[in-house]
C-alpha cells in the first residue's frame, strides 16, 4: 500500500511562488543602493579572478594580489572615462551651434507641417507652448532626480571596486559558506554549479568587452566614411549602449540620427541609421554567437523580458546586469530537477 502524502493544492503552491517573487522584487528595489554595487562587484571579481590567482602564484599575498587586480581594473575604467570625456569636450563646445541648427530644422518642420497638413504655424507653436507649460513640473522633478542620481552614481562607482576587492579576498570564505548551506552529499553538485556559473559569467563579461571593441570600431569606421561629425564619440557611445539588448540599438540609432541631422544632411542621417542597423544585425547574428559563445544561451523573448524587469527594479544598472543574472539562474535551474522546466523555458529550445 502506497503511503499517503498530503501535498498542498496547486493554487496554494502558486500563491506561495507569487508571494515569494513579489517579496524578492520589493527587497531588490528597496536595497538597490547596496545590492547593485555588490552585483557589479561580483561580475568584475569573476572577471579579475584569473589575474588575482596568477599574482598569487607569483608569491603575492592574497591581499596584495586582490589590490593590484582591482587597481588595474580601476585604471582601465578611468582611461575609458577620460577618453569619452575628451571626445565629449568638443561636442559640448559646439552646443550653441547645434542649438541654432536645431531651431532651423524645427522651423523647416513647422513650415512642412503647415503645407502638408494645413495646420497653422501659430497653432503648432501654441500646442508646443502648452505642452512645455505642462512639462515644467516634470522637468523640475527630473532635475532634482538627476542631482540625486549623480550623487548616488558617485557612491555607486566608489563601492564597486571595494566590493570587488572584498569578493576576491574572501572568495574561499564565501565558497565554504555556500557549501555549508547545503547537505554534505550535495557538495559536489554545489561545486559544479559554482564552477559552471563562473565559466558562464566570465565568458559573457570577457566576450562582451571584446564585442564592444569590435562594434565600436565598426561604428566609427562607418560614420567616418559617411563624414559624420563626432563619429568617434557616437561610435563609442553606441558600443556601450549596445550592451543593453534591443533597447540599446534603438537609443544608439536615435541619438546618431539626431546629432547627424543637426551637424550634417538628412541623407547622412538616413545612411547612418541604415548602416548602424546593419552592423547591429551583423553583431546579433555573427559576432555575438562567435565571441560570447553558446554558454549564455538565453532566448530572445526571455532576454527582452529580463531587460524590462531589470530596468523596472534597478533602472539602467538593472538593464546591464539582467543578462548575466539570467544566465546564472539558468545554470542553477538546469541542475535542480524541480526547476528544469524553467531552465528549458529560458533556453534556445533544448530537449530535456
Amino acid at each position: 500500500m502506497k503511503p499517503v502524502t498530503n501535498k498542498p493544492p496547486f493554487y496554494i503552491k502558486l500563491s506561495h511562488v507569487l508571494l515569494s517573487l513579489v517579496l524578492i522584487v520589493v527587497i531588490l528595489r528597496t536595497m538597490k543602493e547596496i545590492l547593485a554595487p555588490v552585483a557589479f562587484g561580483f561580475l568584475f571579481a569573476v572577471l579579475l579572478l584569473p589575474l588575482a590567482q596568477g599574482l598569487e602564484r607569483l608569491k603575492f599575498s592574497r591581499g596584495w594580489a586582490s589590490t593590484v587586480a582591482v587597481l588595474i581594473f580601476v585604471i582601465s575604467m578611468l582611461g575609458m572615462v577620460y577618453f569619452i570625456s575628451w571626445q565629449t569636450t568638443t561636442f559640448l563646445s559646439d552646443l550653441p551651434v547645434l542649438e541654432k541648427r536645431m531651431m532651423a530644422l524645427s522651423n523647416d518642420l513647422t513650415i512642412w507641417v503647415d503645407e502638408k497638413f494645413k495646420i497653422d504655424s501659430d497653432q503648432q507653436v501654441a500646442w508646443i507652448n502648452e505642452t512645455a507649460a505642462k512639462s515644467v513640473s516634470t522637468v523640475s522633478q527630473f532635475a532634482v532626480n538627476t542631482i540625486s542620481s549623480v550623487s548616488s552614481m558617485l557612491i555607486f562607482l566608489v563601492f564597486i571596486p571595494l566590493y570587488t576587492f572584498f569578493l576576491l579576498f574572501y572568495r574561499r570564505l564565501l565558497m565554504n559558506f555556500l557549501l555549508r548551506l547545503f547537505k554534505h552529499e550535495h557538495a559536489d553538485q554545489v561545486r559544479e554549479v559554482i564552477g559552471h556559473s563562473r565559466i558562464v559569467i566570465k565568458s559573457y563579461v570577457v566576450g562582451l568587452f571584446i564585442e564592444m571593441i569590435v562594434v565600436a570600431a565598426l561604428y566609427i569606421i562607418a560614420l567616418l566614411s559617411l563624414g559624420v561629425k563626432y563619429a568617434v564619440l557616437l561610435g563609442t557611445l553606441g558600443a556601450i549602449f549596445n550592451v543593453i539588448p534591443y533597447i540599446g540599438m534603438v537609443i544608439t540609432i536615435l541619438v546618431t540620427v539626431l546629432v547627424t541631422l543637426t551637424t550634417g544632411t538628412a541623407a547622412q542621417a538616413l545612411w547612418a541609421a541604415i548602416i548602424m542597423f546593419g552592423i547591429h544585425l551583423l553583431d546579433a547574428n555573427v559576432l555575438l554567437p562567435r565571441i560570447v559563445g553558446s554558454k549564455v544561451s538565453i532566448n530572445a523573448m526571455i532576454t527582452l523580458l529580463g531587460v524590462f524587469v531589470g530596468s523596472m527594479i534597478w533602472g539602467i544598472a538593472g538593464m546591464f546586469i539582467s543578462i548575466p543574472a539570467m544566465a546564472l539562474l539558468k545554470v542553477i535551474f538546469d541542475r535542480i530537477p524541480n526547476m528544469r522546466a524553467w531552465g528549458l523555458l529560458m533556453g534556445q529550445g533544448e530537449q530535456i
